[in-house]
């Protein structure tokens, strides 16, 4: 695969990545725009500039078919997770409210992760 290709690859996969709304400041996409910086290029010969040492092969079709891979969910469609697994019967609804407290908690002021604190901490039972 040449770098022209990788790097389109890449910059649409950088597109198309959802955000980490939990932790900002550690992003997926600025991983991939280190690697994209950081690709090898044909370097150019002092004593002939005519000739280029091509770069050394980083399997990046490999790479960029497992990023797709990750992105269109095709884990979760070959290998679904049964209702059981979703649904434990400790606890049924363990997993949405977890899924409703992440999306929750991005927009949460101090007071109110101060109040979900202590609301966890005393429980009524």
């Amino acid at each position: 695969m040449s770098r022209a290709q990788a790097t389109k690859h890449y910059t649409r996969i950088l597109q198309q990545w959802p955000v980490n709304r939990l932790r900002p400041e550690l992003t997926f996409q600025a991983l991939l725009k280190k690697r994209i910086e950081a690709a090898p290029v044909a370097q150019v010969n002092e004593t002939n500039t005519a000739r280029a040492q091509p770069p050394k092969p980083r399997h990046e079709a490999r790479e960029i078919n497992a990023l797709y891979s990750l992105l269109e969910n095709r884990y979760s469609t070959v290998y679904p997770l049964s209702n059981a697994m979703m649904h434990p019967a400790s606890s049924p609804e363990h997993y949405t409210t977890l899924v409703r407290e992440l999306d929750q908690v991005p927009d949460r002021s101090f007071f109110q992760r101060l109040a979900t604190r202590w609301k966890n901490m005393v429980r009524m039972s």
